[in-house]
């Protein structure tokens, strides 16, 4: 069974990810491009920690996205 707290985080950054996706597409279409690379970065960052937990701290039979 999977770590909860490993589990709550994993469902934080999910949210997050998608807060971020929904705000790219936002800038993309004010075509603000200041806002746009602040989103993209904070996507790639919040996918490089979850990449960083799947590979390193959960369980290898556990998936959560």
């Amino acid at each position: 069974m999977a770590n909860d707290y490993s589990v709550a985080i994993h469902n934080y950054i999910s949210d997050k990810i998608a807060v971020a996706e929904k705000n790219i597409k936002i800038s993309e279409s004010e075509n603000d491009l200041g806002s746009l690379r602040y989103y993209q970065g904070q996507l790639m960052e919040l996918k490089d920690i979850r990449g960083y937990m799947a590979e390193k701290i959960d369980l290898k039979t556990q998936r959560y996205f």
